[in-house]
């Protein structure tokens, strides 16, 4: 491997000795830091006392060292597998050897250490003498061969014990049942030994005593040893409990399972406090505001309660980010290390910045600032997130500075709009409804009364006869456009049911063009594929077809050119209606869709939106691409097979 520059490593250990060097000194596990190559750089006083070495006698040796031969290869292999592709090593186990010449076992944790250049540039772990671990281990294993005669689990020892401890048999049965079982589950020895309906009653879901049973059955027959594995049981009583287990298999003389002992502790208690400590954490603004002064003038940042706070968490000072925990990072899309030193103000979307600007000057100064707030952050790739702000001062390190709690609030946002689109639907409906009984019968008569006057005229060949007639062709024109609205409003908030049969998708379109009366001035090409069938609504799917084409020759009243594509793959059939027109401004391209949206000097804005339910009630979509003075594109995708009932 390439040699690295101690002084490089060095540097970059430097520049964060300052933010972990209290945690590092008094730690009591060993840390410790080389080069690529595993030569010893730095390592605190835990390390050096776990070795029997002072730290100058560690330095410049290497781990390889320290380990004996035989964990060599295995090592070799963790740094090559692990560590170089994938930035760590996970826990494992190997050895040490002391100054002494004492062999000891050690847990070790492993990351890479990045240069500012992007490259590897050496290593650091986590080291922890594991012996008494390892001791206790030893003696448990010891324990359990001393426990392989079952006269021994009825001893005055297990019933007098304050943990649930019971035994099964090869076949599931119940054969010791101790009294803290009795007592936590409410059932007596009586009612369990020799009895697999214990099972039922502990476990009444069935799908979840299935699960428990075969995962019991499982750890028997491969004779593991499982440990704070977690079920909920319910109790004579009804109520429900949370036990953690610890079990393993009872051996006879030749070593052949013969029943499984299960030790259970009852940790519904702790399992409620945790619950409520997870509530808690979601009034997290005012318990970070509580601790603030205590958490960060003691340097403990990066507690549990703020990194693994489902909000995001920042601190400004001077105008600049110098904290973040790791939401705050996610929801910004950088790294810590890339926040840290970076202006407030960058972070923030233009429009929002002079009031976010505004509001932290007034925090500084000790005036009461709105909270929360929401604003719009821009992330590293320069998508905006919305965000809900919640302020308050602190003194950090000596000096004022702004804790902000950062929400991310764009999926609530996106309900909010949902429901609002979902209410104007409704109101459309109602509209609808409205519309239809109180003007159809007054349109009626007027229809009716225009159409009399226009044949009861004696004479139309006057001249004020023919211009009278003329304004009652007008009248009749418009009460039909009016009763044409009518029913669009009728359409859009009633879904007829869709009368479906395979259709010549080509064949629709080509009857669509010819209803349409394409003017002279507008060119028609067809690209239409050899064979294009799907099950639908023709006559649907026909006013689908002629919306799209009167739209297209409205945009074109000076002439251009239509062009229909249809295409057809193994599981759809793609319609594209292509004009030369004017386009869509890109800040209309989201809601053309919508009902009652419309830039047209007549109609209602209902034709599309229509369109848009026909279509997704087909199981199809139907999507848009423009750009201003070059032209449209709408694209409907029919699946080919028939879709579910709507």
């Amino acid at each position: 491997m390439e040699n690295i520059q101690p002084k490089k490593i060095e540097e970059a250990l430097r520049k964060s000795e300052e933010k972990y060097r209290v945690l590092y000194e008094t730690i009591k596990d060993g840390i410790v830091a080389t080069d690529i190559n595993g030569r010893i750089l730095e390592c605190n006083q835990a390390y050096a006392d776990m070795l029997g070495y002072s730290k100058e006698e560690l330095k410049n040796m290497t781990y390889q060292q320290l380990t004996p031969p035989q964990w060599h290869q295995m090592e070799a292999q963790i740094v090559k597998e692990r560590i170089t592709k994938r930035g760590y090593s996970g826990e494992y186990e190997k050895e040490y050897v002391r100054k002494s010449g004492t062999v000891f076992p050690i847990a070790i944790k492993v990351w890479l250490i990045i240069g500012e250049d992007g490259k590897p540039v050496g290593m650091w772990g986590i080291i922890r003498d594991i012996t008494e671990r390892k001791r206790t281990e030893e003696a448990l294993r010891r324990s359990e061969e001393q426990a392989r005669r079952l006269s021994e689990f009825q001893s005055k020892v297990i019933d007098t014990a304050v943990v649930w401890i019971d035994l099964l048999d090869n076949e599931g049965n119940v054969t010791l049942w101790n009294r803290a079982a009795e007592l936590i589950s409410g059932y007596s020895r009586d009612e369990v030994i020799g009895h697999k309906k214990i099972w039922e009653w502990l476990y009444p879901d069935p799908k979840y005593r299935a699960k428990i049973l075969a995962e019991t059955k499982a750890n028997f027959e491969r004779g593991e040893r499982v440990e704070d594995y977690l079920t909920t049981i319910r109790c004579k009583d009804g109520i429900l409990k949370t036990i953690s287990w610890y079990s393993n298999n009872i051996l006879d003389e030749k070593g052949k399972p013969v029943s499984r002992v299960a030790v259970g502790i009852d940790i519904t208690e702790r399992k409620e406090m945790e619950e409520k400590l997870r509530q808690s954490s979601e009034h997290l603004e005012e318990l970070v505001q509580k601790k603030t002064d205590e958490l960060l003038e003691s340097e403990k940042r990066y507690s549990v309660l703020v990194e693994e706070a489902g909000d995001g968490v920042a601190i400004l000072q001077d105008e600049k980010l110098v904290f973040t925990n790791k939401r705050g990072a996610e929801i910004l899309g950088y790294s810590r290390d890339e926040l840290i030193g970076v202006p407030f103000e960058k972070l923030v979307d233009e429009k929002h910045r002079q009031r976010a600007r505004e509001r932290y000057m007034q925090l500084l100064r000790g005036e009461t600032v709105p909270a929360p707030y929401e604003s719009e952050a821009i992330t590293k790739n320069g998508e905006r997130v919305q965000v809900e702000v919640s302020p308050t001062l602190i003194h950090y390190r000596g000096r004022p500075a702004d804790l902000l709690i950062l929400r991310d609030i764009s999926e609530r946002k996106r309900m909010e709009e949902e429901r609002l689109r979902l209410e104007k639907l409704a109101s459309i409906g109602e509209l609808a409804t409205m519309v239809a009984h109180d003007l159809r019968n007054p349109l009626t008569s007027i229809r009716n009364a225009s159409y009399y006057i226009k044949n009861a005229c004696p004479a139309r060949a006057k001249a004020e006869c023919k211009t009278a007639i003329e304004m009652l062709n007008i009248i009749e024109q418009e009460t039909l456009f009016a009763d044409t609205i009518i029913n669009d409003l009728l359409d859009f908030a009633v879904k007829k049911p869709l009368q479906k049969e395979r259709q010549n998708i080509n064949k629709l379109i080509e009857g669509s063009l010819t209803e349409s009366n394409i003017p002279k001035n507008i060119k028609v090409e067809r690209n239409f594929a050899k064979k294009a069938t799907a099950i639908v609504d023709e006559k649907q799917l026909e006013r689908v077809f002629l919306n799209l084409i009167k739209n297209a020759l409205q945009v074109m009243p000076n002439g251009g050119k239509l062009t229909v594509t249809t295409t057809e793959t193994k599981d759809h059939v793609e319609i594209a209606f292509s004009d030369t027109g004017i386009g869509i401004p890109e800040q209309n391209m989201n809601k053309i869709f919508q009902p009652l949206f419309s830039t047209k000097a007549k109609g209602i804005g209902m034709g599309l939106a229509i369109c848009k339910r026909i279509v997704e009630q087909h199981g199809g979509t139907i999507d848009v691409g423009s750009k201003v003075g070059e032209g449209t594109t709408f694209v409907v995708k029919l699946p080919k097979k028939e879709a579910s009932k709507q």
